[in-house]
């Protein structure tokens, strides 16, 4: 049964809504709160396990920093305050700073962006300088990126999927392309937001000189751990059960153990799935979506397995190690600073004589 205009309709709805929920607008409060700081740090990470909703929540954060910014950008049109793009995974482990240029260049709608060129290279034509079709250089386009972030007055750019700028082949490469992300923003004068998997955590911390340069911000699953997160993600349940466009609403949560199960309680991976299991039941002319639905559209547990595996270890990351805090302390010698009885030699009160016979 091929689908018709109406249910496409309906799968296009249900595929661009947004469940509102606490992980997201807990990780949507501090990013603002960050980028509106007036601190050194201009670069944030946004890390968190793939599927849990990290390009919804660079949207999300997009569309509401333009609309808090509209009508300063009515009143200038060449005002844009933030810009984002997606990163392509680099061909062979080599990644183009050019195309990575040209691709944010293209996002501030900077004009003519294949005719950059250095003016101090051109050839002088009858008072002014002229390209004659020489290709713009990537020293060409980060400098028009530069001044387009200035005259745009951007505040932030958002990159995501940014592990992918460190897929490289050496620890020294991936230390230089960070410098370079640094120069950037410390030139442009505009905050540089990384979105990724807990890769980008991973080779922060490679390097102290990187991981005291940043900023980071978890973005974590529902952990059926914690008993919030788990009233968090039945009330999610709840949400997609209502607005789902069937004709009879399904039972979600009575299928709760399995759904976390195949979701990992990630949010992302859930909306995928029930947009899939959505157009199956379109498509077979069912009232509602089915366990038997759900069972056909699921992910299959190897690929769940991976990913959780991933997962842990990410989470890892951020948990406060208590072997880790007790070698630093040991390293560093705080033991030395505990309160000690006071062995200093002489006179306790300087100033005052002791009670000898002068002699005559």
């Amino acid at each position: 049964m091929n689908l018709n205009k109406d249910s496409k309709k309906l799968l296009s709805e249900f595929d661009a809504y947004t469940s509102p929920h606490a992980k997201m607008a807990e990780a949507l409060k501090e990013l603002k709160e960050e980028v509106m700081a007036d601190e050194n740090i201009n670069i944030l990470l946004v890390v968190g396990p793939s599927g849990v909703g990290k390009s919804k929540l660079a949207e999300i954060f997009i569309e509401e920093i333009l609309d808090s910014m509209e009508e300063e950008m009515i009143k200038d049109t060449s005002f844009i305050p933030i810009t984002g793009i997606e990163l392509p995974n680099p061909d062979l482990g080599n990644f183009n700073w050019k195309d990575f240029y040209y691709r944010v260049l293209l996002s501030l709608n900077e004009p003519l962006v294949d005719r950059k060129t250095n003016v101090n290279r051109g050839v002088r034509n009858n008072d002014r300088y002229v390209n004659e079709g020489r290709k713009s250089t990537v020293g060409d386009l980060r400098r028009s990126l530069e001044r387009a972030i200035y005259h745009r007055r951007t505040r932030a750019i958002i990159i995501d999927e940014a592990q992918h700028f460190f897929r490289l082949k050496t620890g020294k490469a991936v230390a230089e392309q960070f410098n370079s992300i640094k120069s950037l923003a410390n030139m442009s004068g505009a905050k540089i937001i990384l979105f990724g998997t807990y890769d980008l955590i991973s080779i922060m911390n490679l390097d102290g000189q990187l991981s005291r340069r940043v900023e980071e911000i978890h973005f974590p699953r529902y952990d059926l751990n914690n008993e919030k997160d788990v009233e968090d993600f039945i009330n999610i349940l709840y949400t997609f059960q209502r607005k789902l466009p069937v004709e009879k609403p399904p039972d979600l949560l009575s299928e709760r153990k399995y759904i976390y199960e195949k979701s990992l309680g990630c949010v992302g991976i859930l909306k995928t799935w029930l947009q899939k299991s959505l157009r199956e039941t379109i498509k077979n002319g069912e009232e509602t979506i089915t366990l038997e639905s759900l069972r056909k559209t699921s992910m299959n547990h190897t690929k769940l397995l991976t990913l959780f595996k991933e997962i842990v270890v990410g989470e890892e990351i951020f948990k406060e190690s208590k072997s880790d805090a007790i070698e630093l302390k040991k390293m560093l010698g705080v033991e030395n600073l505990e309160d000690k009885p006071n062995k200093r030699k002489g006179n306790n009160n300087p100033g005052k004589r002791k009670p000898n016979r002068d002699e005559v």
